[in-house]
């Protein structure tokens, strides 16, 4: 009897070893197929070989195929970076969103001119400037970007100047020496009082170029507030930022 039996084993471990095992189907698809839920009460491994343990992960992972005939690994959520800002996703990639957002800390003031720009001084609290790519000190500024995209452009610029002038705040290109975002109008408070000019909207920026936040006087002496102020208090009042949009 015994020698049947070892027998039988020897023409069955072929076939067991060889043979796909299906739970609730009979034509199972896959070395084990389950057709049903699967409960796991401990670590899922993934990977390894006859030798070496599988990998669990590490808390917070998530499973990425790596498509057929290739085990599956553990991967860091999405693919998400670390860097502090907003997550876009561009070609299909997750990545933080370059952003700067710098207000003035004190007043700037450029000279009466017609037909030039200048560079706005005093743009130093810096808010935001995640890809550490802003310099900016009390008479220049500069920003570089590392890929080409759609920016979103916000200015908000409250200026003092003389009645009937045009003054024109925006983003400079100082590769090609143009502007490439920009809000003007004419200036129709009183002479030295206060009038708020502001920008929003997205354009192609390239990371080949290096912009600057600039003013354009228009004939007359013109001061950028860094405060607005009043009897019950104050707050600042100018701030330019950038952000990619994709």
């Amino acid at each position: 009897m015994m020698k049947k039996n070892l027998i039988l084993g020897v023409v069955l471990l072929p076939v067991l070893a060889y043979s796909q095992v299906g739970i609730n189907t009979a034509t199972p698809q896959k070395r084990l197929h389950v057709n049903g839920s699967l409960q796991i009460t401990n670590e899922l491994n993934v990977g390894g070989d006859a030798r070496t343990a599988g990998s669990a992960g590490t808390a917070g992972q998530v499973l990425k195929s790596n498509g057929p005939g290739a085990a599956p690994t553990w991967e860091n959520l999405a693919g998400v970076p670390n860097a502090t800002g907003t997550v876009i996703v561009v070609n299909g990639q997750f990545i933080v969103a370059q952003e700067i957002v710098v207000q003035l800390t004190a007043d700037y003031t450029v000279p009466a001119a017609s037909n030039a720009t200048f560079l706005i001084g005093n743009l130093t609290n810096e808010i935001i400037d995640n890809e550490s790519r802003y310099f900016g000190n009390a008479s220049a500024n500069s920003f570089t970007i590392p890929a080409d995209g759609v920016y979103q452009v916000t200015i908000n610029a409250q200026l003092s100047t003389d009645s009937g002038t045009v003054p024109v705040v925006g983003i400079w290109n100082d590769t090609t020496n143009n502007w490439v975002a920009r809000v003007n109008d004419y200036f129709t408070a009183p002479t030295g009082s206060l009038q708020t000019y502001t920008l929003l909207t997205s354009i192609p920026m390239v990371a080949s170029s290096t912009y600057s936040f600039r003013i354009a006087p228009s004939g007359a002496a013109t001061t950028i507030k860094y405060l607005s102020s009043g009897s019950t208090g104050s707050g600042p009042v100018t701030q330019m930022s950038l952000k990619r949009l994709r």
